[in-house]
């Protein structure tokens, strides 16, 4: 297709120099000279010569015999020169610029004349380039417009021939593997299809692998939890009714052992099952509800917690929406998870701050404590699973599960959860977003 675009570039130039030739628009390249060797003769033998209609584009000078000039329509180093070919016979350096020296009785006609294309018109000789450069500026141009125009449609080709390695990515992004990938009519294009075509597919095989090896591994965590609840609940019955009878102080304390181990084993259970579920997504379910109504609710189940220890809460509660969609019950986890963090990292008989309110089209409800706050490596890990950081460890049972579960539980409604330091009260901040 270049090939035969710089080709038709070219001819197409030519051809319209032909047309326009043959139409009489233009001349040929010796027109002048035939014309100039026509009319000397007649120049020579007229009475008055200039009655003579000179052809186009031909200029004169006309000199006595003693080679003093006597008319022109020369000037500059045109005249100049024309003086030396009428003394010499030398026409110097210009090639296109040619001319006659016509005898007649009593002076000397030297004609120059154009050798090359040129408009027959006057007018378009003086005002347009020659012929031959506009033939040179329409090649040139011609066999730009074609790489250019070649180059778009190439480019829009190969666009099109990406497509499916486009819509292939997309699909992975996505995290759907699950698709067939599309050919393409270029060779080397198409290698590269069927390569990320095997690449998907390797990588599906790996990750079902890997959700199977997941789902085994959370089965074997729900069977295990559900086999120790009858030992477990066998020990703790056994162990309730020893400490029922009458004991020395010495069985008393081994009693106090075994319930204290079999409490112990039990939120050792809760923590399998939070995991489990942590890791597979909680069981969603989203209903529209009155949400200053829940909010009621809510406010009276912190205000309990809060006291029993012993601390106080203060509500600050602002615009709320009259509907939120979204899981009660979630909700109120994981609000109820954020509490007692904060209740956890909180001085005795201090105060937790809860704001709700709307911000960016979110709900949001703060938990702020007057604790020592966030550390730099707090605010970076605190939501993920098992973090615990040094200031954390108060001596009471804690596994950093409550701001990775509230975490999941603000994702599964399409919110986030934030933690920065407060201000106001000096303590850390957490923040519970949902949209409504």
């Amino acid at each position: 297709m270049l090939l035969a675009g710089l080709a038709a570039a070219v001819a197409i130039p030519f051809g319209l120099l032909l047309l326009s030739n043959t139409l009489g628009i233009t001349a040929y390249a010796d027109y002048s000279e035939r014309s100039v060797r026509e009319i000397a003769p007649v120049i020579a033998a007229a009475p008055d010569w200039a009655e003579v209609t000179l052809p186009v584009g031909c200029s004169y000078l006309v000199l006595d015999k003693q080679y003093q000039i006597l008319d022109t329509n020369l000037e500059g180093e045109e005249l100049e020169q024309a003086m030396v070919y009428a003394a010499t016979g030398s026409t110097g350096r210009s090639l296109n610029k040619q001319y006659l020296l016509v005898t007649r009785d009593d002076e000397f006609v030297i004609l120059q004349y154009y050798i090359g294309s040129q408009f027959t018109n006057p007018w378009l000789n003086q005002h347009l380039p020659s012929p031959e450069i506009l033939l040179y500026l329409l090649i040139g141009g011609n066999c730009i417009a074609v790489c250019v125009f070649l180059t778009t449609r190439f480019a829009d080709h190969l666009r099109t021939q990406l497509v499916p390695l486009f819509a292939a990515t997309a699909q992975v992004a996505q995290q759907n593997l699950d698709f067939e990938v599309g050919h393409s009519r270029i060779r080397e294009f198409e290698d590269g299809l069927q390569s990320f075509s095997s690449m998907k597919d390797s990588l599906k095989r790996s990750l079902e692998q890997q959700w199977k090896a997941e789902r085994a591994q959370k089965e074997q965590i729900a069977a295990l939890a559900h086999d120790l609840k009858t030992p477990l609940t066998i020990m703790q019955g056994n162990a309730d009714l020893l400490s029922e009878t009458n004991l020395d102080a010495e069985q008393q304390q081994y009693v106090d052992y075994l319930l204290t181990s079999s409490e112990q084993m039990q939120r050792y259970m809760k923590l399998l099952i939070d995991t489990s579920r942590a890791a597979a997504g909680y069981f969603f379910h989203k209903e529209r509800v009155d949400f200053p109504a829940y909010l009621k609710q809510l406010v009276l189940q912190m205000d309990a917690l809060c006291r029993t220890k012993g601390m106080a809460l203060q509500m600050n509660v602002s615009d709320v929406p009259a509907y939120l969609t979204m899981d009660k019950m979630l909700l109120e986890r994981a609000v109820m998870n954020v509490l007692n963090n904060a209740l956890e990292h909180s001085p005795q008989g201090g105060t937790i701050y809860v704001s709700v309110g709307k911000a960016n089209s979110c709900v949001q409800l703060s938990v702020i404590d007057e604790g020592n706050g966030f550390s730099q490596a707090d605010l970076h890990h605190a939501k993920e699973q098992f973090y615990m950081a040094d200031q954390s460890r108060n001596g009471e049972m804690h596994f950093g599960m409550g701001l990775s579960i509230a975490n999941s539980i603000a994702e599964q409604h399409g919110g986030q959860l934030t933690l920065e330091n407060a201000t106001e009260a000096g303590g850390a901040k957490v923040t519970i977003q949902i949209p409504y």
